[in-house]
């Protein structure tokens, strides 16, 4: 086995082979992230790749790094020649670049549960999958449950693309769809972020929060070029709703979305989800995925998305490489603080 730096090429085609396959393991989400350094490490034998990652580092202060594997790594985590041998040369890679803490989040999914099993959330666990991977080095942050407390959600609502893509989704909802669409509701795809944009500076406004800029969105569409676009609602000319969706091989992820509350009576948000839902089946996708969501599962949103009967996957959570013994762990204690250099 050989370790190595890849191509940004090599990467993306074995990347997008793997079963752990999603956007954020690509070079589109490297390249939305130019403020981050990004490094595609892998493992050759018999001049074939058997193992993958992209990490993204960023300068923190006095001269040290932080470094984040989005989804990541992708290997046969049961291979533990493999695994002990990849996440080794990994730990020496990032030590050099004076990388005080690196944050994994592989994409292996410990619980799928559907929503009337949403109790069992919780109990969700696999220690011995834990177990394997703290031997060579990794630590578990935890079981979390909130959406605040790692990078990526832990858990995510998923619906299944069956052959007929709302097979599963109760009448109750197309009723609501349907009727919404004879309200006057008209859903438009488009590649730029305008209508986003309005919808999304709407949510800002109502929540008195702070999310992405135009150009943040702008760059997602032209990194993701044909696997991304932006779905509109209107009534006419007036828009009511809009969403931002990005596909990988086998899964579209919506990853921003909003909606003008004063035009609620529309419950556009319907439709753009079904349609949403369809956009994913028209381009060869198995899944939908809705997004992250808060582990309690009882809040309105989490609610709107149960509507569509999606399974919920319980994500294994991040680990903490620390490349620099004690320094590093001084970092783990700090890391808080470090969050702002997330974005």
């Amino acid at each position: 086995m050989e370790f190595k730096q890849l191509t940004s090429s090599e990467f993306n085609k074995f990347s997008y082979h793997s079963n752990e396959n999603s956007i954020f393991q690509s070079e589109s989400w490297a390249r939305l992230k130019s403020n981050w350094t990004p490094y595609y490490l892998g493992v050759v034998e018999n001049n074939e790749i058997i193992a993958g990652c992209l990490i993204l580092c960023r300068s923190v202060p006095f001269g040290f790094s932080f470094a984040y594997a989005p989804r990541g790594p992708i290997l046969d985590v049961h291979n533990a020649k493999l695994l002990q041998f990849f996440l080794s040369n990994i730990k020496q890679f990032l030590k050099a670049k004076k990388v005080l803490l690196a944050k994994f989040d592989p994409n292996l999914v410990i619980g799928n549960f559907s929503f009337d099993e949403k109790d069992q959330v919780p109990t969700a666990q696999n220690n011995n999958l834990i177990q394997k991977l703290e031997f060579v080095g990794l630590r578990h942050c935890g079981y979390t449950l909130l959406i605040k407390d790692t990078i990526q959600p832990r858990i995510q609502l998923v619906y299944p693309i069956e052959t007929i893509f709302d097979e599963r989704i109760p009448s109750k909802t197309l009723k609501k769809v349907r009727a919404s669409i004879k309200k006057g509701v008209v859903i438009k795809e488009e590649h730029d972020s305008k209508s986003l944009v309005a919808m999304v500076h709407c949510t800002e406004q109502r929540h008195q929060i702070k999310l992405r800029n135009q150009k943040y969105f702008d760059d997602i569409l032209a990194a993701f070029q044909d696997n991304a676009c932006v779905l509109a609602c209107y009534n006419e000319d007036t828009l009511l709703s809009a969403c931002l969706l990005v596909k990988s091989k086998d899964t579209t992820e919506i990853l921003y979305s909003g909606y003008d509350d004063t035009y609620k009576q529309f419950n556009s948000t319907y439709p753009l989800r079904y349609e949403s839902i369809r956009w994913a089946k028209e381009h060869g996708c198995s899944e939908f995925s809705f997004g992250g969501v808060e582990g309690t599962l009882d809040d309105g949103l989490t609610m709107f998305k149960s509507s569509f009967n999606p399974l919920i996957h319980v994500f294994i959570g991040e680990f903490d490489l620390l490349p620099i013994p004690i320094l590093s762990k001084i970092t783990q204690l700090l890391y808080p603080l470090l969050k702002k250099y997330m974005n």
